[in-house]
């Protein structure tokens, strides 16, 4: 950051205030919308004033309002709506049914993404045939093909699908949300950052038509072969978890993951390091940027260089939008400095987000976009500058541009002597004077001999110091996005930085030795196998004993402003940084001067509302006098909340899919198990964080079906549990079991409950009329062994049902108790082994809540189902069609609001 110091460093920073104007822009024109005419007409003519005053601090003011307007216009114009054969719109406007069988024809982006039990092909359509009628569209299609056998492989290796190919899929194309629950993000959104209109899966070979051949050769499909003889070489050579780390980390394909692995690197807070993102580019541009100084100091040839290997990367990697934003960034930044415009890192970044705002405006509300420039901006403004300011501090010299020593505070000084002086460097430099100097340095400044341990102090303590502030900068989108503060995360980084470095460049090695000798390669397998096992091993520890992080919920409603107040300090520290001037003279204005109390000032109130962010003690809602039941859309499963009167909380089951493992898919002779979140994790646990809670009082689990129990392990393991509920103990069952070794990590009380119990929570009593009592608790817990509850409050009662069928209908009406209630959870899903007509009359509900997805494998609810309980006049809901289900009473009235109207 060579400039001049009496000049506001924020006054030659051009580019990144038009980038935030931009931005500005769009951010305001998607919460006020103004009619795109309007947007480009004020742009264009403050654009125009701006020209004509273009001498006079007036046009300042145009030129701001010229770039504000073109981001909204930019924004309005990419949210017009896509082309009208755009295949997410045929979707989203119902004109083919999501899941409807079609014929599409399209040209293959890049080569087939390979995974551990299928590949993954996307197409650029043109081309819809349904129901015979053929019909021109555009957009993306995700396809999956899942590979089951020998004789599938080689079909699909026949067909040689390479980018370019023209093909012509016969798929069931999916465009609709999959849990519709309050704080479960939006799959479509999803796929629209994805840059994706449709998903599918394959069901044979016979289904795929080549209809042209791509290009005998070209070198996007030799880079597309390169990468996937690396995937070959690492799922030969190494071990599942190593095996995953590497591929994801050097080739940007994260479906090798192992579960236990990628959870390591999710709890430390080290995951990114596995995405391939502005981390990877940085560190590999940076690292060949080096290298290639070795042998040229032309600034222009290692632009050339470094970025035409870094554009080769990120094809090689998929090219995926996370990816090109990064090289685009590096690309930038570099061009800067080879024109000899390395002056400022900030302006450069202004410039990078111009060129990302304008390709894709959309982007500025994509979590990908804000953690990725949030960091980088922390780390240009905040980071390096600081870091140039404690060096220049340490390594203080009398020159003529810095002729006294810097003005600050004496602990300070000491601290950046002792870990930058250079006390033979001072030696060398008098020497070159014709005056002479005594310098009185730290007293820790003799360190002959030991130059290599400052070296290494320096660097920690470097890496340490950005990575506190990058999280700082990022604590609200931690927060936001992940619920997650991991509080070893800086240690952690730095570990995990170093480890995977090292165990990539051995596994490289490795491969590259195995093409000569497999004896030569052997050292270096292992070798990586060891650098693998420290990486993932030290944070273990930590993991293993919940030392890491925590979760948070998060604020909504008008109290979520606390997140963009927070950062205004964080900021204004940051301003502060980026233009303080440790050698000015005491006369000197600020901002070059650093006050102290003013940075002590702002330092206090970022504190303090990172306190209010982390202990959220405004987060949950408050009781009201009012019991609530909230039945969750979680797919083929169940799980309610219940909140009673008194602000005691209790989920009744946790959903869960029926298996996540995939025990058939094995690299080399290890069993595989990906990385994919469960529903307790990605719905359950999302849906209490955004109602603020991070505190479950108890759970219930009403049997040991993965369906119902799995996801309360996720719950107990993200929230503070007080008490667990369940009628049975069935150890043998291996979800159960999984269920019960959380709750007695966690230190859960446990409790079975039995026919006849009443549990009390306020007004509120809840009575267990099933399971009755059984002499072996740990016998086997099947569907008719459900836990059954009625839930009563004043004049209303709801009956939460589990997966009984009709042996445990017939023993409640004959001996359960009283089963009249306003509300029932249909039992089993609506299937048809349940809800006999005795049992619907003795309930005789007026609403029946069905939970099950909006599709079910096992074909749920059934018909004459759904019919029995509409002609005993209840009004029947399902959790897959109106999303969450939520009931209220203040034990006269009876409110019901589905999240989806």
């Amino acid at each position: 950051m060579a400039e001049n110091a009496s000049t506001p460093r924020f006054s030659s920073l051009p580019l990144l205030w038009l980038a935030m104007c931009f931005a500005t822009g769009i951010f305001a024109v998607r919460h006020i919308p103004i009619r795109l005419e309007i947007l480009i007409a004020v742009s264009v003519a403050a654009a125009i004033v701006a020209g004509i005053f273009v001498r006079r601090e007036l046009s300042l003011a145009f030129v701001a309002i010229a770039f504000v307007t073109a981001g909204s216009a930019t924004y309005s114009l990419q949210q017009s709506g896509p082309a009208g054969d755009r295949l997410k719109q045929i979707y989203d406007e119902q004109q083919i049914a999501s899941g409807e069988p079609v014929e599409i024809e399209g040209i293959l982006i890049g080569n087939s993404e390979a995974a551990v039990d299928g590949f993954f092909i996307t197409l650029n359509t043109n081309q819809l045939t349904y129901k015979g009628i053929k019909q021109n569209v555009s957009g993306r299609l995700r396809v999956f093909a899942p590979i089951q056998s020998q004789e599938m492989a080689d079909d699909y290796a026949a067909m040689d699908l390479r980018s370019g190919s023209e093909i012509r899929v016969a798929c069931n194309p999916i465009r609709e949300e999959s849990y519709q629950n309050p704080g479960v993000l939006s799959r479509k959104e999803l796929m629209d950052w994805q840059d994706l209109d449709a998903t599918a899966t394959l069901k044979s070979p016979l289904l795929v038509e080549r209809l042209g051949t791509a290009p005998s050769w070209n070198p996007i499909n030799a880079i597309y072969s390169l990468r996937q003889n690396l995937i070959n070489e690492f799922r030969e050579k190494f071990s599942v978890s190593t095996t995953g780390v590497l591929i994801a980390s050097l080739l940007g394909n994260k479906h090798f993951l192992d579960k236990d692995s990628a959870e390591v690197f999710r709890e430390g807070g080290t995951f990114h390091i596995l995405v391939i993102s502005g981390l990877h580019i940085t560190f590999i541009g940076g690292l060949l940027l080096l290298l290639i100084r070795i042998f040229t100091k032309n600034k222009l040839i290692q632009f050339v260089l470094v970025s035409s290997f870094l554009w080769f990367y990120t094809i090689a990697v998929g090219a995926e939008v996370p990816v090109v934003r990064a090289s685009l960034m590096f690309t930038i930044l570099l061009f800067s400095h080879a024109i000899y415009r390395s002056g400022s890192l900030a302006n450069s970044l202004g410039a990078c987000a111009l060129v990302l705002l304008v390709w894709r405006p959309q982007d500025l509300f994509g979590p990908s976009f804000q953690l990725t420039f949030v960091s980088v901006a922390a780390i240009v403004i905040a980071g390096f500058t600081l870091i140039e300011n404690l060096r220049a501090i340490g390594n203080w010299t009398p020159t003529i541009e810095t002729p006294f020593p810097p003005l600050v505070p004496i602990w300070l000084k000491r601290f950046c002597e002792t870990i930058y002086w250079r006390e033979d460097a001072w030696r060398i430099e008098g020497k070159r004077h014709v005056w002479s100097a005594k310098l009185f340095k730290s007293p820790f400044r003799n360190m002959n001999g030991l130059e290599p341990l400052q070296r290494v102090a320096a660097f920690i303590f470097e890496g340490i110091l950005v990575s506190i502030i990058v999280q700082l900068w990022l604590l609200p989108f931690l927060v936001v996005y992940f619920h997650r503060v991991s509080v070893l995360s800086v240690l952690l980084n730095l570990w995990a930085g170093i480890f995977i470095a090292l165990e990539s460049f051995s596994a490289l090695i490795a491969v590259c030795f195995s093409l000569i000798s497999g004896a030569l390669a052997f050292p270096f397998i292992e070798l990586t196998e060891l650098f693998n096992w420290l990486l993932i091993a030290f944070p273990g520890v930590f993991v293993q004993h919940d030392w890491v992080s925590f979760r948070l919920p998060v604020y909504t409603g008008w109290v979520g402003i606390i997140y963009a107040i927070y950062l205004i300090p964080v900021l204004v520290l940051g301003y502060v940084f980026f233009n303080w001037n440790p050698f000015a003279m005491p006369g000197e204005r600020l901002p070059h001067r650093v006050n102290l109390r003013t940075i002590y000032g702002f330092a206090m109130i970022a504190i303090l509302l990172g306190a209010i962010i982390i202990l959220h003690p405004f987060s949950s809602p408050r009781p009201d006098g009012r019991l609530h039941l909230d039945f969750l859309d979680v797919g083929q499963g169940d799980s309610a909340l219940v909140t009673f009167p008194n602000g005691e909380t209790m989920l009744v089951d946790g959903g869960g899919r029926i298996s996540y493992k995939n025990n058939d898919a094995e690299i080399g002779s290890e069993v595989f198990e990906p990385d994919v979140p469960g529903i307790g994790e990605s719905v359950v646990s999302e849906f209490l964080w955004e109602k603020g809670y991070s505190r479950i009082d108890h759970i219930l689990a009403t049997h040991a079906d993965a369906d119902h129990i799995q996801g309360l392990g996720d719950v107990a393991r993200n929230f503070s549990v007080d008490s667990a509920y369940f009628g049975r103990s069935p150890m043998a069952d291996p979800e159960f079991a999984a269920f019960a070794n959380v709750l007695r990590r966690r230190r859960i009380h446990e409790q079975t409950i039995t026919r006849g119990e009443r549990l009390k929570f306020g007004d509120v009593t809840v009575e267990v009329l099933y399971p009755k009592t059984m002499e072996d608790p740990e016998a086997v817990s099947d569907n008719d062994h459900s836990v059954v509850i009625r839930i009563v409050m004043g004049n209303r009662a709801f009956l939460l049902t589990g997966d009984i069928e009709r042996a445990a209908e017939s023993e409640l009406i004959v001996g359960g108790g009283t089963l009249r209630a306003d509300l029932v959870k249909v039992p089993h899903h609506g299937s048809r082994t349940s809800s006999t007509q005795e049992f619907i009359d003795a309930v005789g509900a007026q609403y029946a809540v069905i939970s099950v997805g909006r599709s079910s494998v096992f074909g749920h609810p059934h018909r004459e189902v759904v019919e029995r309980w509409k002609s005993s006049g209840a009004a029947v809901m399902t959790t897959g069609e109106r999303g969450t289900i939520s009931v209220s009473t203040d034990g006269k009235d009876l409110e019901i609001k589905p999240f989806k109207p």
